[in-house]
């Protein structure tokens, strides 16, 4: 015997068979046992043998369940495969059964487990096709029994060639009608196979279909019924067990249990049901009432899969703390509520959305949505109706955190945290969203993404440090924004393109590289009482024909100026302060029309307020005043017109005016106290007379 197969120290001989042996091992970087088996290259049983075992490590190696044997390595050492797996220390099924060492209720919880195990390997596309009591393993190590499903030698992965459809693999008494008829297997005939277990454990370890020959055995499965249960053997037993018997054994296998979890709550349903119950198995819970779901067992399922086939509409399912990896289809209106906050009940997908919302009136809760998707799947999709989620994590790898698409789909997201290696929201056309107290950071691409015709809410959300923006509202959208903060994005806070419409009120936009606000061509911008500030580039600007409104807004310490508008753009500017930024104040650029009204502009690098050639501007009642260069710039072909305004205090003076500009139009008694400027031909700047 070896001391030493890969880098696994070898301790005893298990087992061995016609191909191979186990052998009991022991890792010495973490110093765990674990059970190594092995098959000799070029052995008698040729290719088809080392295929086998190659697909075995492949497929239970691609499976991470309670109730599964985990695979830890496999390879080959001096001319051995071998394959290290996790070491369970107790019997097989089919020991127990027919030793009767075991109560019937144990062997039902055991068989149930399995079960869950299955169709965890059934949802990732792995059909076992050799399902019998001997490759169920049942370690007694813990508090409780715990089943686990080995062997997986003949499975069948995915799309696996190894072996053609017609030849059949597996154990004889437990292949089912259609497996034998075509040699085609599919987790309906792992199912049938479970249905023959579940025979054994009631009849004390007899098969439901017996011949003398195999081919009389094979004869019966296609055939007959199953041989009747002795009268001993169901006496006291909860006659529902029976249909259960009778549905898993079915000919036909749209007939049978539709997953091997709906058997496994059936089995369940049957032992924790008094014996006179004869009502089908697995009834829906009632509006109102609480399924459990627990990775532990103590609930009633262990799966939120199987929880959600159960539930009926208004079911409350409570999540106890663990990682569930599944992809759930929710299309009945429930709750999903994990137990303690959103950390400790994880829902995770590496194939398709972590929870898709399929009808009105669901409601999620302190759970964390982790999409490991490479196809840039959401972790949570929208699609239709009014939904809830509150105090919930969702993380997507690649595509958005949430996804809110459909017409007429509307979610609300409350206390949430999304993140993302794409879009933290994306909202579809004549889609809507609305955020409450959600925080939405580190995207790769956008913090809110509004396509054509999308709408959203957002209510004391912060958004973030994403790369491409924080909310960007595209043609026809609408995003209306109350005490929001968007920060530190490395191109703009909030950006409405073409026709596009944002509303912001009480909001923060700082830290962005290059503006707080900007809306083109057609679009509508409003910010009512918001402050922008600390933007490396511009404040808040417009391009093209278009509606900046700003109210009592306070701009300041942007790098560029603090308010654009220019090329058919027009400006509504009330009761704003634009202050110690870093350029101009307020730019009214070509082809740009503006109106301030009780506004303040004070403490700016560069002009207060500057008026290019083509421009308009009417001020009424500002207040332009301690700017480090002059209160208004003036250049030819523009206009600027000034009511009741105070120009005071400015370093260079009040009014530059370039060459060629007109004078300004001065109505309503101001106060021009600093000097007025030209500049002359030779580019000189020169005083002239006072403007009263």
């Amino acid at each position: 015997m070896r001391e030493k197969i890969g880098k696994f120290e070898i301790l005893r001989l298990l087992g061995q068979g016609a191909m191979g042996k186990v052998f009991l091992g022991r890792d010495p970087v973490l110093g765990r046992e674990v059970a190594v088996k092995t098959i000799r290259l070029g052995s008698a049983f040729g290719a088809e043998a080392t295929a086998r075992f190659e697909r075995e490590a492949r497929a239970a190696g691609s499976l991470n369940h309670p109730n599964v044997v985990t695979v830890f390595e496999f390879g080959e050492d001096d001319g051995l495969y071998y394959m290290a797996m996790e070491w369970v220390e107790g019997q097989d099924l089919d020991v127990l059964i027919r030793s009767r060492q075991a109560s019937m209720v144990e062997l039902l919880e055991l068989l149930a487990q399995a079960c869950e195990g299955l169709g965890y390997a059934h949802e990732r596309g792995i059909v076992h096709r050799d399902i019998k009591p001997a490759n169920i393993l049942v370690s007694r190590g813990g508090k409780r029994p715990v089943a686990k499903l080995m062997d997986f030698g003949v499975a069948l992965v995915g799309h696996s060639d190894l072996t053609q459809q017609g030849n059949w693999l597996g154990t004889v008494n437990y292949m089912a009608p259609e497996y034998l008829d075509s040699g085609t297997a599919g987790p309906a005939s792992d199912i049938f196979a479970m249905g023959v277990i579940l025979y054994e454990i009631i009849s004390g370890g007899r098969r439901p279909f017996i011949g003398e020959t195999a081919t009389s055995v094979l004869t019966a499965i296609l055939r007959q019924p199953p041989a009747p249960f002795l009268p001993e053997e169901v006496q006291g037993l909860n006659p529902a067990l029976l249909e259960v018997v009778r549905r898993a054994l079915a000919k036909a296998p749209g007939q049978r249990y539709p997953s091997a979890e709906s058997l496994a709550a059936a089995i369940r349903h049957c032992v924790d049901s008094p014996p006179a119950e004869t009502a089908a198995p697995a009834p829906a819970p009632e509006e109102g009432q609480t399924l459990v779901v627990a990775k532990n067992g103590k609930g009633q399922c262990m799966s939120l899969r199987v929880a959600l086939r159960q539930a009926g509409p208004g079911c409350r399912i409570l999540v106890m703390p663990g990682v569930y990896r599944e992809s759930l289809v929710v299309d009945k209106p429930v709750e999903i509520v994990g137990e303690g906050g959103p950390s400790e009940v994880v829902i995770e997908s590496a194939k398709g959305p972590c929870l898709s919302l399929l009808v009105p009136g669901i409601r999620l809760a302190n759970l964390q949505m982790q999409g490991l998707c490479a196809d840039a799947a959401p972790a949570l999709l929208a699609t239709r109706g009014e939904a809830m989620v509150e105090n919930c994590g969702i993380v997507s790898r690649s595509g958005p955190a949430l996804l809110v698409a459909g017409a007429g789909a509307e979610p609300l997201l409350r206390a949430c945290s999304l993140s993302s290696g794409t879009v933290g929201v994306r909202v579809e056309p004549r889609a809507a969203v609305r955020l409450e107290g959600c925080l939405i950071e580190h995207a790769q691409g956008v913090g809110v993404e509004l396509l054509p015709g999308a709408r959203a809410i957002l209510e004391d959300c912060r958004i973030s440090g994403q790369e491409a923006g924080g909310v960007v509202v595209e043609a026809d959208a609408r995003a209306e924004l109350t005490r929001c903060r968007i920060t530190d994005s490395r191109s703009v806070g909030v950006l409405a393109l073409e026709r596009g419409q944002a509303a912001l009120d009480d909001c923060e936009l700082s830290g962005h590289a290059c503006a707080g606000a900007h809306g083109v061509a057609g679009s509508t911008l409003q910010l009512r009482g918001c402050r922008v500030s600390g933007n490396a580039g511009l404040g808040a600007s417009l391009l093209g024909a278009g509606l900046l409104t700003l109210e009592r807004c306070e701009i300041n310490e942007n790098g560029e100026p603090g308010v654009l508008f220019q090329q058919g753009a027009t400006a509504q500017i009330k009761g704003c302060k634009v202050f110690d930024g870093h350029s101009f104040g307020v730019v009214c650029g070509s082809q740009g029309r503006g109106v301030l009204e009780g506004c303040e502009i004070y403490g700016n690098a560069k002009t207060g307020a500057r008026v290019e050639p083509g421009g308009s501007l009417l001020l009424v009642r500002c207040d332009l005043h301690d700017g480090r260069d002059t209160g208004i710039l003036l250049f030819e072909d523009a206009e600027v017109t000034l009511e009741e305004c105070v120009v005071h205090r400015n370093a260079r003076g009040g009014i530059l005016l370039a060459k060629d500009a007109a004078d300004p139009v001065l109505r309503g008694g101001n106060r021009i106290q600093d000097h007025l400027l030209r500049t002359g031909a030779d580019g000189e700047v020169v005083k002239v007379t006072p403007v009263k």
